[in-house]
């Protein structure tokens, strides 16, 4: 374990966070070629691994030269989530096991994982230590301050890990109840970092370099992990590790269209490129993208609304997104929609406000995307 003394001279990390259906490898590298220094998969169930479930194990294909992500797991029983990392290690390609302990989703808790860890630290720590005991990979894990306010359990669960030969853990600085509103509590964070044995990384409430440094200063931690303040904007990381190294923070979404769409025209490829792979070695009944193109513009929307969030435009470009069947027929619409946008005439705005009951809107479903 890195010391102490060690650990104030290094250069916090700056990570990209889990997100379930969102981390796919198409974001993990796009994400590290900006500059996010360890890419988390999506949340992969352990008894879907363990019961040979072809669907889950999509979730933690790579692309080829992809840097070795960490592999991200949920559940609540100890054998199984053992059992899921010595598949993991054995597939190869991995950096570490990270456990989350901290999802609020109904789905995640039923099965006795994500922050319905958080009420039982003892197995937690039974966890970790079956875990370590089948790899040999660093064993991690996410979890946030508490249930709810006035069940702060963080400090127990971190020292649960640390007793059981965890190698660091992640804290989102928000109780489950609070899923990803109110104030992250820094003070407890602080507290956290400073009572732990191992390194801790602080989540939350991140959207701009200025957010980080701040994030950081405040607590101390050995990095920080980004979720969804990395949706739509990978510069994020390259501005955090150029502030890191002494930069003036830059301004929030400064980029122009042409980086934008370069961007845009990147991710879409991997995407692209993801779906072929996964088409070329999984049975046709079992793929997820029977037509790898049209998967990938349609996985597509969940990044590209908030490549161009806030632009007007994008709300046309939302509301004709299943027209769209190629990736060229998706960056022309872009070009006509939101890069060359006119405002509507306002009996054409009353025309769309009363076949859809609005006027305006703000990208896709945010409480869909699952960073926990």
């Amino acid at each position: 374990m890195t010391s102490d003394a060690s650990r104030k001279t290094e250069r916090p990390a700056v990570m990209l966070a889990p997100m379930a259906g969102i981390t796919d490898a198409a974001m993990r590298v796009v994400s590290g070629e900006m500059g996010a220094s360890l890419c988390f998969t999506e949340m992969v169930s352990a008894e879907g691994l363990v019961h040979d479930s072809l669907r889950t194990s999509q979730l933690l294909e790579k692309l080829p030269g992809e840097p070795q992500p960490v592999a991200h797991i949920y559940g609540g029983n100890p054998d199984s989530m053992a059992e899921a990392a010595r598949i993991i290690t054995e597939r190869g390609g991995y950096a570490g096991i990270d456990i989350n302990a901290g999802c609020p989703v109904r789905k995640v808790m039923k099965c006795g994982g994500g922050a319905a860890l958080m009420q039982n630290p003892t197995l937690v720590g039974r966890i970790v230590s079956a875990i370590v005991a089948h790899t040999d990979l660093p064993v991690t894990l996410k979890t946030r301050i508490g249930l709810h306010p006035g069940a702060v359990t963080v400090f127990d669960i971190v020292k649960a890990v640390e007793d059981s030969g965890g190698a660091g853990v992640t804290v989102h600085g928000r109780f489950a109840s609070l899923m990803h509103s109110g104030l992250v509590d820094l003070e407890l964070l602080r507290q956290t970092v400073e009572s732990a044995g191992i390194p801790v990384v602080v989540n939350g409430g991140v959207k701009s370099a200025a957010d980080a440094l701040a994030l950081l200063s405040a607590t101390g931690a050995a990095g920080v992990m980004i979720g969804r303040g990395a949706l739509g904007n990978p510069w994020l990381f390259s501005e955090i590790r150029a502030a890191l190294g002494g930069a003036e923070p830059a301004a929030p979404r400064s980029q122009s269209d042409s980086e934008i769409v370069a961007m845009l025209k990147r991710h879409f490829t991997l995407s692209l490129d993801l779906k072929t792979l996964l088409k070329s070695k999984y049975p046709p009944e079992l793929c997820t993208c029977k037509d790898p193109e049209l998967s990938a513009v349609h996985d597509f929307r969940h990044y590209m609304f908030n490549y161009f969030k806030g632009r007007p435009g994008s709300l046309v470009l939302r509301r004709r997104m299943d027209e769209y069947e190629t990736i060229p027929d998706v960056m022309r619409a872009i070009e006509e929609h939101v890069l060359n946008f006119s405002p509507p005439s306002f009996s054409e705005t009353r025309d769309v406000a009363a076949n859809t009951g609005e006027v305006e809107t703000h990208g896709i479903d945010q409480d869909a995307v699952k960073d926990c």
